[in-house]
């Protein structure tokens, strides 16, 4: 399932990523306190079966906040995680964070490729992130970049469907571009207030191949790792 949530705000935090992942949390808990707690606290360290991307409109950049017209999150999910985040979202109108108030506009159910065959070209709404077991990041122009996006696949895979991947998947850059993406979190802040994180990702288009039901799977959940808000892709065609 896949859906777009768009609200006005004069300016967002620099690092806004969790600002929005703690929007998408709270309309969880609203719609369904048992799934949250299921979801966020129970099973608080296992990854999301949900992949999201972010569209800034009319912004600029000044020091430590962006201002802007509206912002977009379109969210890619397994049904029972978009139901619960869809329903909620539609009850938050409105919400607060650091004293700007976000006020929705819209919240529109989007159309979801079908993929019926095992080759694939994608493209990103979200740069893909992928690192090393020493979390070095990866470029897809590497000789181990297919190693590690298959085993990020496999622990999506494994969580989501219990199984792993029923073939590899074979990735091939067509166009892609380093990004570098600017964020914080809870526990960095505490010890570097004014620092921030920075992620080196890849953005552009891309082919896939692997089993149809893997490569479904993995657009609806995202690519690579830390897919909140990275990873999140759209088919451009099939059978290539």
């Amino acid at each position: 399932m896949r859906f777009r949530v768009t609200y006005q705000a004069d300016r967002i935090p620099l690092h806004y990523r969790m600002k929005m992942y703690s929007l998408i949390k709270e309309a969880i808990k609203i719609a369904d306190a048992d799934y949250y707690h299921k979801m966020f606290e129970k099973n608080k360290n296992e990854m999301k079966p949900f992949s999201a991307a972010i569209y800034l409109k009319d912004f600029r950049i000044e020091q430590s906040h962006i201002h802007l017209k509206e912002f977009s999150i379109t969210v890619s999910a397994e049904m029972e995680f978009a139901i619960h985040a869809f329903n909620g979202l539609r009850k938050l109108t409105q919400y607060e964070v650091d004293g700007v108030k976000w006020n929705q506009t819209s919240i529109l159910l989007l159309k979801e490729s079908e993929i019926s065959t095992t080759s694939v070209v994608l493209s990103t709404l979200s740069p893909i992130l992928v690192e090393d077991k020493d979390g070095k990041p990866l470029s897809p122009f590497t000789e181990n970049y297919e190693t590690e996006i298959n085993y990020y696949a496999n622990l999506k895979v494994a969580q989501a469907k219990n199984r792993s991947l029923h073939q590899p998947i074979v990735f091939t850059p067509i166009n892609m571009r380093k990004v570098v993406v600017k964020e914080s979190n809870r526990i960095f802040q505490q010890s570097h207030p004014e620092q921030s994180l920075y992620y080196t990702a890849y953005k552009g288009m891309f082919k896939l191949q692997g089993h149809v039901e893997d490569l479904q799977l993995l657009y609806q959940l995202g690519l690579g790792k830390k897919s909140t808000f990275f990873g999140l892709t759209e088919v451009e065609r099939e059978g290539v």
